[in-house]
């Protein structure tokens, strides 16, 4: 039986620990954790072809956070959630005019990014404890409504079909990888929610909702989280 009790291990984490099987969730809130997620960035972008720069493993904006997966004192999976706060957000540079057309709506859109996983420490329950934590924060503690990334192509089937995101704007070249891009939207305080409340927490619902969602911790497990975080 899987333990989803969260656990703190060091308060000034403000997240702490997530655990759930043999993995946690850390906000990668210093110099090493941060480290410890470029590093995963930059391997997984090279793995594929991706152009590694500065730029593409750079953390230091206080516009964003990092999220770190541990599987023991490994970092397994990494994302980084980009606040939309005046300054802009990194999918402007591609597709602008299509996240403007979102801001007009009065939507509230932030953007994750920096998606990499290890695939041979990945399980469904690891990539969507990732997810989620990270929708936490932009959803439930920030209010935004809308989540924004850039996919490859090749990847746009699996966003559709494991968290329900959309594609917004045409294909275009990256130029922060090299490679092409599309970008995709998922209605995070309607669409999200709804498959939380609904799925959440009943993997044994994965055969009949073959997303990540029955994977996702529990409403309750949500709040509990959401309280530690408060409590700093």
């Amino acid at each position: 039986m899987i333990n989803t009790e969260p656990q703190t291990e060091n308060a000034s984490d403000g997240l702490g620990a997530v655990k759930k099987d043999t993995f946690k969730i850390r906000l990668a809130h210093d110099d090493s954790r941060t480290r410890e997620a470029r590093f995963l960035v930059e391997k997984r972008y090279r793995d594929v072809g991706y152009q590694v720069t500065a730029q593409s493993g750079q953390q230091v904006c206080p516009e964003r956070i990092t999220l770190a997966t541990y599987k023991g004192d490994e970092v397994i999976g990494t994302i980084t959630v980009g606040f939309d706060t005046g300054a802009g957000l990194l999918v402007d540079e591609l597709y602008k005019q299509e996240v403007d057309s979102l801001r007009q709506q009065g939507l509230r859109v932030c953007e994750f990014t920096k998606l990499a996983i290890d695939h041979k420490g990945a399980s469904k329950r690891m990539i969507a404890g990732l997810f989620q934590v990270a929708s936490l924060y932009a959803v439930k503690i920030w209010g935004y409504t809308d989540i924004v990334i850039e996919v490859n192509p090749s990847h746009v089937a699996f966003y559709q079909r494991m968290l329900g995101f959309q594609p917004l704007g045409i294909e275009r070249i990256c130029p922060r990888v090299g490679a092409p891009a599309l970008l995709l939207r998922l209605d995070a305080a309607n669409y999200g929610t709804q498959m939380i409340e609904k799925f959440a927490g009943h993997p044994e619902l994965s055969r009949q909702e073959r997303s990540l969602y029955p994977y996702f911790m529990s409403p309750h497990e949500e709040r509990v989280i959401l309280a530690r975080i408060a409590r700093g």
